[in-house]
């Protein structure tokens, strides 16, 4: 979180003086602030990320590169997509259609665009099954890091394997703590690649 320092005119009595020291203290204590602010900020990137990659499978030597990361998203995309039908056409939910999902780290909630035939019944499927939700979350932040790394590294990069903490510290430095912590979207559908919407704007 950024805090703007202010500025102080200089004043010739006493009296203006006391107030152009104390503001410049607050000033003081405003930039410490916002230093601790960035420190905690990235600490938590730096968790998240870490626990992100904990779960991606590493070779022998216990390294793993970008790819595998990648790979990792993309499986776990499937199983959700796969699982989450077949338990909304149980639900009535035509298996044929298309979701467009959104998660809001705000609310917690992922829901489904206003308008959808069936957005009541999604709704409240995302309610009962909290675990969906940690898992499309997950996939969600998996999709920040993969875009970036995407983005930013040679082919060659993306194939070397190196010690998780390095990776974490990488992303760390790369990733945007606006878009870190913001949500997401995908769109989940029969016949359509999991998460081709992805939008880490939202």
């Amino acid at each position: 979180m950024a805090i703007n320092p202010y500025g102080v005119g200089s004043y010739s009595n006493s009296y203006s003086l006391l107030q152009t020291l104390s503001s410049q203290s607050e000033t003081q204590s405003s930039d410490s602030t916002t230093d601790s602010s960035s420190a905690n900020w990235k600490t938590q990137i730096r968790n998240s990320i870490n626990a992100i990659l904990a779960d991606v499978p590493k070779g022998d030597d216990g390294k793993l590169s970008f790819d595998d990361v990648d790979t990792y998203r993309k499986s776990l995309e499937e199983k959700w997509d796969e699982e989450v039908k077949a338990d909304l056409e149980k639900l009535g939910v035509d298996p044929d259609s298309k979701y467009p999902l959104t998660w809001d780290p705000t609310t917690g909630k992922v829901i489904v665009q206003e308008g959808h035939p069936d957005k009541a019944v999604i709704d409240k499927y995302f309610e009962d099954n909290p675990d969906k939700v940690e898992e499309f979350q997950k996939i969600i932040q998996l999709g920040k890091l993969t875009s970036t790394s995407r983005s930013t590294l040679s082919p060659t990069e993306m194939r070397q394997s190196i010690q998780q903490q390095s990776m974490a510290w990488w992303y760390e430095d790369n990733s945007d703590p606006r878009t870190w912590f913001s949500g997401g979207s995908s769109l989940m559908g029969f016949g359509s690649s999991a998460y081709t919407g992805l939008n880490i704007t939202v």
